[in-house]
């Protein structure tokens, strides 16, 4: 048999589009955003560790975004070389 435990209210401060946006996540999921935020909490602690993904919106690493924006900036500089491409 459990017991209860005391509870502890957690307050955050986050911009409003990223709270509206994980509140669309959650609702989507099923979940309220408090069952949602204390579900990490305890997989985190179960876990001893963290799972953050650092790719950004397109999908990309930070050294792959920052690849591709040097890539483009020397295409807008004309530092680029063109290769044929050959078929066998």
């Amino acid at each position: 048999m459990s017991t209860l435990q005391e509870r502890s209210n957690l307050t955050i401060s986050v911009d409003r589009p990223t709270r509206e946006d994980f509140t669309e996540l959650c609702d989507g999921l099923g979940l309220s955003v408090s069952s949602c935020i204390i579900a990490l909490m305890r997989q985190a602690v179960r876990q001893q560790g963290i799972t953050l993904s650092m790719l950004d919106e397109n999908g990309f690493t930070p050294y792959e975004a920052a690849e591709l924006k040097r890539r483009a900036e020397d295409v807008k500089r004309g530092h680029v070389e063109r290769h044929e491409l050959f078929e066998d």
